[in-house]
């Protein structure tokens, strides 16, 4: 029997305080009554089709978008990127799709919606959900292939939600949740549209970018703020020399936090850093601060387990198990540490190491902005290195913390490593990247 929200208690639980305030949008609280009433609204004006291509950047429009497109029984695309090609593949994939967006000189043509098109509330019950109907399609990175289609119902999304917001206290307290993560990733659809829903939290419908504009929107936000970011971002914002106020906590995910880099975050926001682990399949599912513990907690009513060749997590907001990419190693208290992806164990030597780990150690490196260990097509290991130390520093280094049979033949420096908006490594880029400087 499945252990989600049925459709009739997602919606007592959406109508249980209606008048809550869901998001701010140009300084106008918007409740969930105004929310669900303005998405009933836009149901009735979108396409026929089956599935909407949602690319609103606005997170408030995103969120109705969303909503109508459940509404009118169509199914949410949300694209791993913006690009033209993701875009038209998505668009000759799925039959019967359209575009759905808020920019209104846009390249694509469909549905447009426009903050002017939203108006009034209704203080009626919410329409019904069908809490167990696929809401989204979301498509994993590519950062290691061909990105793959993996469906939600809007029950694991809010079950998971509560589970996750529980578990780091939103909805004990006020707070203004503010995001630098695309409502299109599944990070950001969890944490700026979910979790906002199942919890006693706001969340502002911009997405700042710069350490400035991050350090604003929180400092003129109604309440103290969780920020929702990336490591990547939260390097910059830790690098600045700007003052942070108004923060209660700091939040990361995408990829694991190295601790130094952690704790130069804390002491530079001044707030506690937490993490969230999962993947598009999962949603999050675990969390930690690796500050006060390197472990990661599984959520209420989540189990890990690990086996000689695979990993699996179950219970929860999962349907069904899911067998992990990551190879984890559980302790009696069902905790765990990421060794590293089963595809990324290397041996050399007759010795055994895993790419992530030897990347987080360079990446530890005083000077180094940006690193990555590689296989060469010769079977060695390779590195690349954004930093403005000599090899020869960087390799000195390398060997207080690796064994010699690991260290990188060659090590590139380089002006940037291929990444999506999100930090993630671009695997096409990265690998015609590597060819041409191993063949050079």
């Amino acid at each position: 029997m499945s252990t989600n929200p049925t459709p009739h208690t997602v919606n007592n639980f959406l109508n249980a305080d209606p008048d809550r305030c869901f998001s701010v949008v140009n300084g106008k609280k918007m409740s969930l009554a105004n929310l669900f009433f303005q998405a009933r609204q836009i149901s009735l004006r979108l396409p026929d089709g089956r599935y909407a291509l949602n690319l609103c950047q606005d997170r408030y429009l995103f969120t109705v978008c969303y909503l109508a497109v459940i509404l009118r029984g169509q199914i949410n695309l949300l694209p791993q990127n913006r690009s033209r090609g993701c875009i038209e593949s998505l668009l000759n994939d799925y039959a019967g799709s359209y575009c759905a967006g808020d920019e209104p000189n846009s390249r694509y043509s469909g549905f447009k919606i426009a903050l002017a098109d939203l108006a009034g509330d209704d203080a009626a019950r919410f329409p019904d959900i069908e809490g167990n109907r696929i809401a989204s399609f979301s498509f994993t990175s590519g950062s290691t292939g061909r990105p793959r289609a993996i469906p939600k119902t809007f029950a694991e999304f809010l079950k998971s939600a509560r589970l996750a917001t529980q578990r780091l206290g939103i909805g004990s307290r006020d707070l203004v949740l503010v995001s630098t993560v695309p409502p299109q990733h599944m990070y950001g659809l969890e944490t700026s549209v979910f979790w906002p829903l199942a919890a006693n939290a706001m969340i502002r419908s911009e997405r700042p970018f710069f350490p400035e504009d991050i350090r604003r929107t929180v400092t003129a936000a109604e309440q103290p703020c969780l920020l929702i970011s990336t490591p990547a971002h939260l390097k910059a914002c830790a690098e600045s020399d700007l003052h942070w106020t108004n923060l209660a906590g700091v939040l990361s995910s995408t990829a694991p936090m190295p601790l130094k880099l952690a704790e130069s975050i804390e002491a530079r926001l001044g707030a506690p850093l937490l993490e969230i682990f999962g993947s598009t399949e999962t949603l999050s599912f675990a969390s930690r601060r690796i500050a006060v513990l390197d472990k990661w907690q599984p959520y209420s009513g989540v189990r890990v387990s690990a086996g000689e060749d695979r990993c699996n997590v179950r219970g929860g907001h999962l349907q069904n198990p899911v067998e992990l990419d990551d190879r984890l190693a559980v302790d009696a208290n069902g905790c765990f540490t990421v060794i590293g992806r089963s595809s990324d164990l290397v041996k050399v030597g007759g010795k055994r190491a895993s790419l992530a780990e030897l990347t987080r150690l360079i990446n530890e490196i005083e000077g180094v902005r940006d690193g990555l260990f590689y296989r060469t097509s010769q079977g060695r290991l390779g590195a690349l290195v954004v930093s403005r130390r000599s090899k020869k520093s960087i390799l000195y280094d390398l060997r207080q913390s690796i064994d010699e049979v690991f260290l990188p033949r060659p090590l590139h420096r380089i002006q940037e490593i291929p990444r999506n908006e999100l930090g993630k490594i671009v695997k096409l880029k990265l690998d015609s990247l590597i060819r041409e400087l191993d063949i050079a």
